[in-house]
C-alpha cells in the first residue's frame, strides 16, 4: 500500500459530520496527533526504563499501534487541509538531504 491508497481509504472509512466547523475538525486531528505522540514517548520511555531497551514482541505491537494512530490522525488532518501524504513525504526527504537542514 502506498500513501495515496492509505489516504483514500482513511477518507472513505471516516467522514467528518458536515455540521462540524472546519476549525473544530483541525483541532480534533491535531489533538489526536498530540495525544498519541505523548503516548509514543511514554511507550519508548517504558522500553528504555523497564525493558532495558530490549524490544519484545508485545512492546513492538504496542508501539506499532500507537504509530498507526499517529499516522491516522496525520492523514485525516492532511486530507482536511487538502495536502497529499505523498507531497509531505517528498518534501520531508528533500529538506533532510539539504545541507544545514532545519
Amino acid at each position: 500500500m502506498n500513501f495515496e491508497e492509505y489516504q483514500q481509504q482513511a477518507e472513505d472509512i471516516f467522514q467528518i459530520p458536515p455540521s462540524l466547523d472546519n476549525s473544530l475538525t483541525y483541532i480534533t486531528w491535531v489533538l489526536g496527533v498530540s495525544a498519541k505522540t505523548g503516548e509514543l514517548s511514554w511507550r519508548i520511555s517504558q522500553l528504555i526504563n523497564e525493558n532495558n531497551g530490549i524490544l519484545d514482541y508485545k512492546t513492538n505491537l504496542q508501539i506499532t499501534e500507537v504509530m498507526g494512530f499517529i499516522l491516522w490522525n496525520m492523514t485525516q488532518l492532511a486530507s482536511e487541509l487538502q495536502i497529499d501524504l505523498d507531497d509531505i513525504a517528498v518534501s520531508s526527504l528533500q529538506r533532510l538531504i539539504q545541507p544545514n537542514n532545519p
